[in-house]
């Protein structure tokens, strides 16, 4: 017997089918869109598992006109899932439906203001992104936001704003609510299970095109996984092999931020590769994508107790090429930029 969720999901999709239906002139994009979400019913992709030899050519040229023709369309209508920064771009490539990118670094090394770019950047391109956030709270994510994008801080706040600031800052909403949105699901606690139940949830209203999930280590164990696992290496493993399952079915890229192992922080930018993660090996042979930061201790006294340049390791890419560069990052204002190009503020060019 169905379940009243289930009966929900149903109905929600045949009238969102309907809707569509009675919307445009030509039916084959209803039928596109059937085909591009009809896993979200759960279980029917499975019936189309197998792409024989002689569908995979009209398949592969089906594949090449959709890129083609987004590439005849503005960059801000294209709805591609590309990175923040041209150097992400550029050698990695973007994100595609179903990936999981595993991105990783120690401590200290800055990986969650990556994350936080890459979501606030998935909104400026038109995309609903979900941050799931199983650290910091709201009003801390908030602050960051608005440092990162106007230079102010509390300490600013504290001593009376000016005009000019309070503009900046309601100039904050323009920017990031020009096309898309950012959930922020802030989660301590949650295990696997009831994280992907509420971003399907999300999906089905059509409000989860990209996650961002920070980070690895810190989503609890299931009642199923501590049954099943012994070690919580092999629990993580089961968490990432969860996540891309429904990131596959789904057809929603996820970018997933972990731990290095303790020798993994010990590295420099020149040995470190996946093997530093922890439990490495379970963790990345879902992963389409790889990536490492590394930045190097100062002397003590200095200051500060790491480089402001950090090091970008590719150590796995499927779509494009591995190798290592650098990018500058100014803690001060929760903000990574390309070594080449200097920190705009992100309210600059609307």
């Amino acid at each position: 017997m169905s379940t009243p969720e289930e009966v929900t999901l149903y109905t929600t999709f045949a009238a969102e089918i309907m809707r569509r239906a009675m919307s445009v002139d030509d039916l084959h994009e209803v039928q596109q869109w059937i085909i591009d979400h009809v896993s979200l019913l759960g279980g029917v992709h499975e019936t189309n598992s197998l792409l024989t030899w002689g569908e995979s050519f009209p398949y592969t040229e089906q594949l090449f006109a959709k890129w083609e023709e987004m590439g005849r369309l503005p960059e801000d209508q294209r709805r591609e899932i590309r990175w923040p920064w041209e150097s992400w771009n550029t050698r990695i490539g973007s994100l595609e439906p179903g990936m999981l990118a595993v991105l990783t670094a120690g401590d200290g090394m800055g990986k969650t203001i990556f994350a936080e770019m890459i979501a606030e950047h998935m909104t400026k391109i038109g995309l609903h992104c979900v941050f799931v956030h199983y650290e910091l709270s709201w009003p801390i994510m908030m602050a960051r936001r608005a440092t990162r994008m106007t230079g102010l801080t509390k300490r600013d706040a504290l001593a009376g704003l000016t005009p000019a600031q309070r503009q900046e800052i309601a100039d904050m909403r323009t920017a990031l609510e020009r096309k898309g949105s950012n959930g922020y699901l802030h989660t301590p606690g949650w295990d696997v299970e009831k994280t992907i139940a509420k971003l399907s949830e999300l999906r089905s209203q059509q409000s989860c095109d990209v996650v961002v999930l920070d980070y690895l280590e810190k989503v609890s164990s299931s009642a199923r996984q501590a049954k099943m696992y012994s070690s919580q290496f092999q629990r993580e493993a089961d968490t990432v092999e969860t996540l891309k399952n429904w990131a596959e079915a789904h057809g929603v890229p996820i970018v997933l931020l972990s731990q290095l192992s303790k020798a993994g922080k010990a590295s420099t930018a020149d040995n470190l590769d996946r093997t530093a993660i922890r439990g490495a090996g379970e963790k990345t042979e879902k992963a389409n994508i790889v990536v490492m930061l590394h930045r190097d201790k100062l002397p003590a006294g200095d200051g500060s107790r790491y480089s402001n340049e950090v090091s970008i390791v590719v150590d796995k890419n499927t779509m494009g090429a591995t190798g290592t560069w650098k990018m500058l990052m100014e803690p001060e204002r929760f903000s990574v930029a390309d070594a080449d190009t200097r920190t705009v503020n992100l309210n600059e060019g609307r």
